[in-house]
C-alpha cells in the first residue's frame, strides 16, 4: 500500500485520485479527515508531521511513502525527520520527495533552502528514495484571478519571470509512475510544463479563454509588497514565496522534457489548465 502525504494539497489530490482511477491500494494522510473528500476506496487516515506519534498508525503495512510535508520552520526540515525515522520503524521501502527546482539551480530563497535540506534528510534515511522538483505550478495563477475577475486586469510585478509552469496533474503522473514502477531509486527529476510562458502570454491565454481581453499592468516590487500588505498577506511564508520568484527568473523558463519521457505523455498546456478554471476568473 501506498501512504500519501500532503494528501488534499494540488498535487496530493490529483496524486490520489490517479492512482485510485487505476485500483492501486492507496492511503491518504491528513490532519482533519472529517473534512477530506476522496473516491470511496481510498483510505483516510489522521497523521501530522509535527506529530510524530501519529505517523505510527498512518505508515502501518506501508510500502512507500509520497512525502510532502506542508511546510518548513526556523528549525529546518524537522517534519522530513521524524517521518523518515518512523518510516524506517515501520518498514517502509521508498521515500518520494516532493522538492521544487529552485534546488536544482541553487536558489538560496527559505523555500529551496527547507526543500534543500529536506532532501538531505530523505537521502540520508537509509531508504531508497527518489527526489522530484516541479518548478511554478499553474495554480500560481489564482492569485491573479480577483483582480481579472472585477477588473479584467493582471497585476504582475517588475521582473516576474518567464515561466516553463506545470500543471499539478503532471506532477502526479510523475510521482505515480515513481511509486508504482521500478528504476528510480536514487534518481532527482526536475519537472516543469513543455513551454515557457510570459507574463504577457498567461494574460493573453486567459484572455483568450474568457473572451474579454485582459490588461497587464506591472508593479514595482514596493507596490507589490504594499498591495498584499493592505490584503493581509504578509508574512515569512509569503516573503520567502516572492524571494524564490524573483530568484527564479533566472531559471524558471528552462524546459524539461521529464514529464514526457516518464510518462510517455506530453505535459498538459497553460491553456488545458485555464478552461479547467475559468470560472475562476469570472
Amino acid at each position: 500500500m501506498l501512504l500519501i502525504t500532503g494528501a488534499t494539497g494540488n498535487v496530493g489530490t490529483e496524486l490520489i485520485a490517479h492512482l485510485a482511477a487505476r485500483d492501486i491500494p492507496v492511503r491518504a494522510m491528513t490532519r482533519n479527515p472529517a473534512k477530506a473528500s476522496f473516491p470511496s476506496t481510498v483510505e483516510v487516515v489522521a497523521g501530522d508531521f509535527d506529530q510524530p506519534d501519529s505517523l505510527t498508525a498512518a505508515l502501518d503495512g506501508i510500502e512507500k511513502v509520497f512525502v510532502l510535508p506542508p511546510g518548513y520552520g526556523p528549525e529546518g526540515p524537522v517534519q522530513e525527520r521524524a517521518l523518515a525515522a518512523a518510516a524506517r520503524q515501520a518498514g517502509v521501502s521508498h521515500l518520494v520527495k516532493l522538492s521544487t527546482s529552485g534546488v536544482t539551480f541553487n536558489a538560496t530563497d527559505p523555500i529551496s533552502t527547507g526543500h534543500r535540506l529536506g532532501e538531505q534528510v530523505i537521502q540520508d534515511s537509509g531508504l531508497a528514495w527518489t527526489i522530484l522538483r516541479p518548478g511554478t505550478f499553474m495554480v500560481y495563477l489564482y492569485g491573479y484571478a480577483p483582480t481579472i475577475a472585477t477588473d479584467k486586469t493582471m497585476y504582475v510585478t517588475e521582473g516576474d519571470p518567464v515561466s516553463a509552469m506545470i500543471h499539478p496533474r503532471d506532477i502526479a503522473a510523475v510521482a505515480a509512475h515513481v511509486l508504482t514502477t521500478p528504476g528510480h531509486d536514487g534518481h532527482i527529476y526536475t519537472l516543469t510544463g513543455g513551454q515557457a510562458y510570459s507574463p504577457q502570454q498567461q494574460a493573453d491565454i486567459i484572455g483568450q479563454i474568457l473572451g474579454q481581453p485582459i490588461k497587464l499592468i506591472e508593479r514595482a516590487p514596493a507596490e507589490t509588497q504594499a498591495e498584499f500588505d493592505r490584503l493581509g498577506w504578509s508574512g515569512p511564508r509569503l516573503e520567502a514565496l516572492l524571494e524564490l520568484k524573483r530568484q527564479s527568473a533566472a531559471w524558471d523558463w528552462q524546459v524539461f522534457d521529464t514529464v514526457e519521457k516518464l510518462t510517455g505523455t506530453a505535459p498538459l498546456t497553460l491553456h488545458d489548465w485555464v478552461r479547467e478554471n475559468i470560472h475562476i476568473f469570472r
